[in-house]
């Protein structure tokens, strides 16, 4: 397994030892591309603002790889988001964490003075994304929640330190990571894509957090798991129809009216009306995407069957037509 060894800050200076321990060439002060003896992939960065920067990376790796982030005196909080359909290893302190795959952890939080070290699957893309955060602008939200206690998240003490291990992407964040999927890092436009797709995803997170004060969630910790399960489920499955109460509550252990209740409790909706919700969202990026010649086809593709359904749900949503989204894949051929 070969090992290489960096560390973080807001500026880019962190950035040529990555590359020279990887063997991998550096494009400016933006792009990191591995070479072919681990994988096909490559790490971008980009200066958010002056105190919040990204690193986003998307790999598929040959040979087996240990990435250790050192500690280091810049005082930030990195986010780690992980979208990849299949488990990665982060150790922090001598102590594994799964992360990724879709009924595991998706975002760990970590103290930029504790060591930690990424282990990607092997013969699978990893796509995954980090935001370092000034501490500066964290003041607030830590001294108010010196303990993060959210919707299945793991909480650990390190000596005087803390790490924050938070555990479920909420649904409109695993939108917006999956819509980077489809990005190229050499398009004109990505850094600016990159750039609010960060701002969104902290909102998202801290939007979140400060909601819980207006919110009273009387569900144990297994129910409330068992409804992130089951709401995971969907996301995973928004092309195909909703797959009924019935089977949602057989999926989370409870009868079909304790399983209504406890979403309810969990999530302020129904589990169909959040199913639908997030299928329009979905709907909203393929119109979107360019990659469709007409609506009947983007209806097809999410299994509806009737348009006039298909446009009433999606005004319900949204305010305004599928029409008005929607980009047909002739037209963006022409203007290439």
């Amino acid at each position: 397994m070969k090992k290489i060894s960096h560390y973080y800050s807001l500026t880019p200076e962190w950035m040529p030892q990555l590359a020279k321990q990887s063997g991998g060439k550096m494009i400016g002060d933006k792009i990191i591309t591995f070479p072919k003896k681990i994988g096909n992939g490559h790490c971008y960065f980009s200066e958010v603002t002056p105190n919040i920067s990204v690193v986003f990376m998307d790999v598929f790796l040959n040979n087996p790889l240990k990435i250790h982030r050192q500690k280091s005196d810049h005082e930030l909080y990195i986010f780690h988001f992980d979208l990849s359909e299949h488990i990665n290893l982060i150790k922090i302190n001598n102590h594994d964490y799964e992360i990724g795959s879709y009924d595991k952890l998706d975002l760990a939080i970590i103290d930029n003075q504790i060591e930690s070290s990424y282990k990607p699957a092997l013969k699978e893309r990893t796509f995954a994304l980090r935001i370092l955060v000034d501490k500066k602008m964290l003041a607030d939200f830590i001294s108010k929640y010196p303990e993060i206690e959210y919707k299945g998240s793991l909480n650990d003490r390190v000596g005087k330190e803390m790490f924050y291990h938070y555990g479920n992407i909420d649904s409109n964040s695993i939108l917006l990571l999956q819509s980077l999927k489809t990005k190229s890092i050499h398009d004109l436009s990505f850094e600016s894509f990159l750039k609010g797709i960060t701002l969104k995803l902290l909102g998202n997170f801290f939007s979140k957090f400060y909601d819980i004060d207006k919110k009273k969630n009387n569900l144990t910790q297994a129910e409330s798991d068992a409804i992130n399960k089951t709401k995971k489920y969907m996301l995973s499955n928004l092309y195909s129809p909703f797959p009924s109460v019935i089977f949602l509550a057989s999926m989370a252990g409870m009868s079909e009216s304790k399983y209504k209740m406890a979403f309810k409790e969990n999530t302020d909706t129904t589990p169909n009306n959040f199913f639908i919700q997030e299928k329009m969202n979905l709907a909203k990026e393929l119109l979107k995407s360019g990659e469709y010649h007409s609506l009947t086809e983007v209806m097809y593709e999410l299994s509806y069957s009737k348009l006039s359904y298909f446009s009433s749900k999606y005004f319900e949503l949204f305010k305004h037509k599928p029409m008005d989204d929607f980009i047909k894949k002739s037209i963006l051929k022409n203007q290439h």
